[in-house]
């Protein structure tokens, strides 16, 4: 009897973590993993002879773990799935041939499927009727892929229209070949500062476009903190008085 209300206590434990059935072993806790992975080691790496091949390595981690977060969702895996070739392809062809249009076709990519990954996890914040671990993963996930795939756009920008920030982002470290996958790191450093609304000032915008994509993050990271935030939290309130009840 008491074997069997442990078993029945282990499997609530880990439906509550979010790790049961298809979320098993919980799939936007690998992806937030993945992303921090990015994040700590672009600048890390830096500078350093292998910092491409640490770059694309990092983020085609990230492209894979949302692909896998997605794989029970058909339309937004078969999107992803699209534009994951040429995302992680482009970056591998870069290592080896260095083309502007490749660069330019995979940034896009990039952009697209972090973009699509992103609206996935805000509809899927907008229907669950509880707050797990993964849940809570999911919303951090968002928010911080929300900055990658602005830091992508603002890469294609300068890509297109040379100096359209005020720091020259794209400097191309000696013996690089590819200098967005050099510098996604600033590209980043900048997406956050204007996703958080820091303003720091080193950097600025100085292209109609850059000031655009800048204006339109700042703006999209305070709807996200105001609205989704507060559902994550008046979901947990709720749940919360439902239990007390019981």
């Amino acid at each position: 009897m008491s074997e069997s209300s442990s078993v029945l206590s282990q499997s609530a434990l880990w439906r509550r973590l979010g790790l049961a059935h298809h979320n098993w072993p919980g799939r936007f806790t690998i992806l937030l993993m993945s992303i921090m992975l990015l994040l700590v080691t672009q600048p890390m790496f830096s500078g350093h002879a292998f910092a491409q091949n640490f770059a694309t390595a990092a983020i085609s981690f990230v492209l894979l773990a949302a692909l896998y977060a997605f794989r029970s969702t058909r339309g937004f895996f078969v999107i992803d799935l699209v534009l994951l070739v040429p995302s992680i392809g482009g970056r591998v062809a870069l290592l080896f041939a260095p083309s502007p249009i490749v660069e330019v076709v995979s940034a896009i990519s990039s952009c697209l499927f972090l973009a699509v990954t992103v609206i996935a996890l805000v509809s899927r914040l907008f229907i669950v009727r509880s707050v797990t671990l993964d849940t809570i993963s999911a919303g951090i996930c968002a928010y911080l892929l929300m900055a990658i795939a602005f830091a992508y756009a603002f890469a294609v920008v300068e890509l297109q229209n040379p100096h359209s920030f005020s720091t020259a982002l794209l400097q191309k470290p000696v013996g690089s070949a590819a200098p967005l996958i050099a510098s996604l790191h600033s590209f980043i450093y900048y997406s956050f500062v204007c996703l958080t609304t820091t303003g720091f000032g080193d950097i600025a915008p100085i292209s109609e476009g850059a000031r655009s994509l800048s204006v339109m993050e700042s703006v999209f990271g305070q709807l996200y903190v105001a609205i989704l935030i507060a559902r994550l939290v008046s979901l947990e309130v709720a749940q919360s008085m439902m239990k007390e009840r019981e």
